[in-house]
């Protein structure tokens, strides 16, 4: 169950809260409209515009993400004891490939409709696994500072499963990218469901 009695770590929370905000930020600023000189009229203006699918596709998929990491992450932060080295280390990991959801993002939404779109998606996917292999690292370090329970069990399974999904979907993604972001898409409708038991300590 997760600590109450656990020290104040609002220094790494507050971090944290702001790295995932930025990155949200940085993911709507690529809604940058990029219109042509011939959007002179309404029709051609909102031909334009919706033209540019992909980018709002792959914002929405995105910013979904990185909410659901938001809230994961605010989750298990409950089972700190303590700020200590490894774990802020660990939680700078973490952060460090968060701000490369926006850069892999835009790669994704630029290329998703092209040949290059294999390989876009590829390495959308693959900064998931690394992603993934941060949360497992964290989780790690904070379930050494006391014994587990059975949340904490069913919680440590759920990380551990993300990486195979993950790399699947990043080799996948070479052949298709559909089903690579199916396979995306499943995994955060997990985390979702996870949530529940976590925020509410049951």
């Amino acid at each position: 169950m997760p600590d109450t009695e656990r020290p104040d770590n609002a220094r790494l929370e507050a971090f944290s809260d702001g790295v995932f905000a930025v990155v949200i930020t940085l993911l709507a600023l690529d809604l940058k409209p990029e219109l042509t000189e011939s959007a002179r009229d309404s029709r051609t203006l909102l031909w334009q515009l919706a033209s540019r699918w992909p980018t709002y596709l792959a914002f929405v998929a995105s910013f979904s993400t990185v909410l659901i990491m938001w809230i994961d992450h605010h989750g298990i932060l409950k089972f700190a004891r303590r700020a200590d080295t490894p774990v802020l280390f660990a939680n700078g990991f973490l952060m460090l490939l968060t701000t490369l959801v926006p850069f892999t993002t835009s790669l994704l939404s630029a290329h998703l409709m092209e040949p290059s779109g294999s390989m876009a998606g590829a390495l959308y996917a693959g900064l998931f696994v690394l992603i993934n292999v941060a949360y497992n690292l964290l989780w790690y370090l904070l379930q050494r500072q006391h014994a587990p329970d059975a949340l904490e069990h069913r919680l440590t399974w759920h990380y551990r499963l993300g990486f195979p999904v993950y790399l699947a979907a990043t080799v996948v993604a070479l052949w298709s990218l559909p089903l690579s972001l199916a396979l995306c898409a499943g995994m955060w409708a997990l985390w979702s469901a996870n949530m529940r038991p976590v925020h509410d300590g049951v």
